[in-house]
């Protein structure tokens, strides 16, 4: 530690050099130097970002284990401050350092102390997380708790189990502290590790952010403002309605990052809270003031029902909604009683359209157009019909060769050369046509 305490004091004596040089210069210049107000308001200070890129300090230098051994991080105190910055505590109380661990200036007391880590569970964090990695594929559950048992590895419900806790270092280090584990999580981690899953710099300024996002206020502390909701009530009916936490969390299994993550939606209730002999009438969507803190008035919202068909089906939707359905967490579900939450691709359009006719398939399809489709994408009318739908109907002489002696007399030569590639869909050249039109072609 001594060894460290002098690479860092020796690397902040240069920087502290390298200050004092250039506040010279800027004074006989006639320039205010780089510590007035005016320069500090022109220029947010980014803590991590400097400490980091341009000092070139180690995570480990400010964040030590709280106990020998331990992977949880004590809050950076005096003492690793001082190391650098002994003078602005001791001598001229520095406020820009203050103000990084302090709400007020000068401080008065551990009171003021602002939050940390700073997001609290109340401020956007920013850090990398791929659930898609770390779900079970499986799907195993626990015994004890009759949950999933990768939901509930991580996430827990203190108090009174209305809202989830996100997942610390010590849930973490169950199996990142294992030799070979990347990012490593131990008391020895390096800036590597810690990078694994931080940014810091983004946390203090989100606009530098190229890769991750910040989770918005609201995910992180899986409250709505005005909005009631238990998981514990919730849990206690899991039985009766049989559902999971990937019920209404259905985007875990397939998410990569946190950013992509939101709260279930008002859309995702109404599978089971819209109008239904399955659920109390006290519960159901009409009755606001079970979720809602401010009683709203007026009509329901149409999202709020589940027989309303919402604004993005719109006529065009209809043909285009191929790509929206198969897209890992879609919704369709939540109104299409025949499509499973975690069906992806072909599945879910089966278990739709095995049931309901397409819309192309009008009036004429049978008769007139599904050859030229068929002919173009067989691999569509698969998902509903079997090898032998084709062979039941065209086994059997078609309707427009009837009748059949006329047909053969002529009346099929306008018909086959316009579509002679409908012909061949039963005939050859050699076992039909050739039988008449042998003699022509001598």
């Amino acid at each position: 530690m001594n060894l460290r305490k002098s690479a860092i004091g020796g690397i902040c004596l240069v920087v502290l050099g390298l200050f004092a040089a250039t506040a010279h210069g800027q004074e006989n210049a006639g320039t205010p130097p780089a510590s007035s107000p005016d320069s500090q308001a022109q220029k947010p200070f980014f803590l991590h970002d400097y400490h980091l890129k341009q000092v070139g300090l180690d995570c480990d230098a400010c964040h030590v284990p709280v106990k020998e051994g331990s992977v949880v991080l004590q809050r950076p105190g005096h003492d690793q401050c001082t190391v650098c910055h002994d003078d602005d505590f001791n001598k001229n109380i520095n406020q820009k350092i203050c103000v990084q661990c302090h709400s007020v200036f000068p401080p008065t007391s551990s009171d003021d102390l602002l939050p940390f880590p700073r997001y609290k569970g109340v401020r956007p964090i920013v850090y990398d997380f791929s659930h898609a990695k770390h779900v079970d594929p499986h799907s195993r559950v626990d015994a004890r708790t009759g949950f999933r048992a990768d939901c509930t590895y991580c996430h827990h419900f203190p108090g009174d189990g209305a809202y989830a806790t996100f997942g610390n270092h010590v849930v973490c280090s169950g199996c990142h502290s294992k030799p070979g584990m990347k990012p490593l999580l131990s008391d020895k981690s390096t800036t590597a590790d810690c990078r694994g899953c931080h940014h810091p710099e983004e946390i203090e300024n989100p606009a530098a952010a190229t890769v991750h996002r910040e989770l918005a206020s609201f995910v992180v502390s899986g409250k709505y403002q005005q909005i009631r909701f238990s998981h514990a009530d919730h849990f206690q009916e899991r039985n009766s309605y049989h559902f999971d936490c990937t019920t209404c969390h259905y985007e875990v299994a397939s998410s990569t990052s946190l950013a992509s993550l939101s709260l279930p939606k008002m859309v995702d209730c109404v599978n089971c809270h819209s109008v239904s002999k399955r659920i109390e009438a006290d519960y159901r969507m009409s009755n606001c003031q079970t979720c809602h803190v401010d009683v709203p008035t007026g009509p329901v919202p149409e999202f709020h029902s589940g027989i309303v068909k919402p604004p993005s089906h719109t006529e065009t939707f209809r043909f285009h909604h191929a790509d929206d359905a198969s897209k890992p967490g879609a919704p369709c579900f939540v109104c299409h009683i025949n499509v499973e939450p975690t069906a992806i691709g072909q599945q879910q359009c089966a278990s739709c359209h095995a049931v309901m006719m397409p819309v192309s398939h009008s009036a004429r399809w049978k008769d007139d157009v599904h050859g030229k489709y068929a002919a173009l994408d067989r691999t569509s009318c698969s998902i509903c019909h079997m090898t032998d739908f084709c062979d039941r109907c065209h086994n059997q002489t078609p309707r427009s060769h009837l009748p059949l002696a006329q047909w053969k007399a002529g009346a099929h030569a306008q018909l086959a050369m316009l579509n002679e590639r409908s012909c061949f869909t039963c005939h050859t050249f050699a076992n039909t046509c050739s039988e008449c039109h042998s003699e022509s072609f001598k």
